[in-house]
């Protein structure tokens, strides 16, 4: 009862018991399958020693694509402005100030959107990951704990600070001379 209860399956469906003890009251014949938390254990430890090391790797590589991906937004943000960084470099700005005049709005855009997409991509995951757990004859809920959210966070994080730093040398290297040179 419990268990349709549970499983929202009408009260006369049967598909077994779970119990959290062994099962003594039923004929050994009639017992298909008997699943227990060491059997549970050995799988998860099996996964976790094919699969764990990728995770790492695959931590790595959302760093660097997320960098690549700010990379060549912000190098068209730059390329776009070459004329008005090198007016304002004219005008007296030293190479921090305009740096922060072009890379504090990215910053506040990449800070806001990397909140929104960890929580949209959690949202997501868990999703898709129900949808990959109904082919399969076990299921395993997807988690996620707050230190996760907060390693998404700082990932993509990371990513860009190491952005900002070439960023920054290329907000350099414009000469002030090419906004006289490119007048119309």
């Amino acid at each position: 009862e419990q268990y349709c209860e549970i499983f929202d399956m009408d009260s006369d469906a049967f598909t077994g018991y779970l119990s959290d003890s062994e099962i003594t009251d039923i004929d050994e014949d009639e017992i298909a399958t008997v699943i227990t938390e060491h059997d549970i254990t050995k799988m998860c430890d099996q996964l976790d020693h094919s699969m764990g090391s990728y995770m790492t790797y695959f931590q790595y590589l959302c760093i660097l694509l997320s960098a690549v991906l700010i990379y060549l937004l912000t190098k068209l943000i730059i390329e776009k402005n070459e004329n008005e960084i090198s007016m304002t470099k004219i005008l007296g700005y030293e190479n921090r100030k305009i740096a922060s005049i072009y890379l504090l709005s990215t910053t506040i855009v990449v800070i806001v959107a990397d909140a929104i997409c960890v929580v949209l991509g959690a949202l997501v995951m868990n999703a898709a990951w129900k949808v990959i757990m109904y082919s399969y004859s076990g299921w395993f809920s997807f988690v996620i704990l707050p230190a996760g959210y907060v390693k998404m966070f700082a990932f993509v994080l990371i990513g860009y600070l190491i952005v900002m730093v070439f960023d920054f040398m290329r907000i350099r290297k414009i000469p002030m001379d090419q906004a006289l040179k490119n007048i119309e």
